[in-house]
């Protein structure tokens, strides 16, 4: 025989309605400088906040780039007014000018530069619905028993990544930096920078849709499996009514695109105005179990 016990939790969409004339709040969500949410009237509460990428510059673009550098009022960091940008929008916080490999970001308000007016919503830590399983069954002296939950929908910041992705030689990375932009014979999977300092790539720091990842995740959260010995009364005389051996795994695995160690995250403590942060939050402990069950 089997059987199925489930849960499903619908995430309620919920918005701010009315902030009672306070200011749109923007919050500091991990442990640098940069802000990272956004709760303001007509949005969900702790929303990502920062820069859209909208692609990686390539050396057909820098024939425009130099076109625009013709035009570009370094002193006041604009564009004459009207001005129709050739290449990609440069960011006033890089350091150094666009190179083939570096990152660019959307310029919203077309004004031909990319600055703090141009951030956004840029996602969700929301999930659509949360959900739990359980399945048992059972064959003759055999039975099985399992347990699941995930989330579906939401995205996390993971703050590791601002050291795990700078290739600066100062620490260990993702091995997905292999796939990084080299030159234009190896351009890599078009969605990893170029290596460089962080000093010359300050669009590389900078809090943007590059740094979310999806948090949908599914997790075998246990499985027990057991063997009931059959006859175990008649064998014993009735001194042992039942006699049942199991082994069991907790955690046994997560199936997530998520590159952190555990994509059900809290860094802080449930802080509604800044959900979905992951700052190295330990992961989750593995462990097995072997037991025996007597009944007398």
């Amino acid at each position: 025989m089997a059987y199925l016990q489930h849960h499903f939790r619908l995430y309620l969409s919920h918005k701010v309605i009315d902030m009672g004339g306070a200011s749109t709040i923007i919050t500091n969500g991990a442990e640098r400088s940069y802000k990272t949410h956004i709760t303001m009237e007509g949005q969900p509460i702790g929303m990502f906040y920062g820069f859209k990428v909208k692609g990686m510059v390539t050396e057909a673009d820098m024939a425009n780039i130099a076109k625009d550098d013709k035009f570009y009022n370094a002193a006041t960091q604009s564009f004459p007014e009207g001005y129709k940008l050739q290449g990609p929008a440069r960011s006033t916080a890089s350091t150094t000018k666009l190179a083939p490999g570096d990152l660019y970001f959307e310029d919203t308000n077309n004004d031909g530069v990319v600055n703090d007016e141009d951030k956004a919503i840029i996602g969700s830590p929301h999930p659509d619905f949360t959900f739990g399983f359980m399945l048992s069954a059972r064959y003759k002296t055999w039975d099985i028993r399992t347990a699941f939950n995930g989330s579906v929908g939401n995205e996390i910041l993971d703050g590791q990544d601002y050291y795990i992705f700078n290739m600066e030689g100062s620490g260990n990375q993702y091995s997905v930096v292999n796939d990084r932009y080299r030159n234009a014979q190896n351009p890599g999977n078009g969605e990893i920078y170029r290596a460089a300092r962080g000093s010359t790539q300050s669009n590389s720091t900078r809090l943007s849709t590059f740094y979310l990842q999806d948090g949908s995740y599914l997790r075998c959260t246990n499985i027990t499996v057991g063997y009931a010995f059959p006859s175990i009364a008649k064998i014993t005389r009735n001194n042992i009514a039942n006699l049942r051996l199991y082994a069991s795994a907790n955690n046994l695995f997560t199936i997530t695109n998520y590159l952190g160690y555990n994509p059900d995250v809290d860094y802080n403590n449930g802080a509604n105005l800044t959900p979905g942060v992951d700052y190295g939050k330990y992961p989750l402990a593995k462990s097995y179990n072997f037991g025996v069950q007597v009944t007398f």
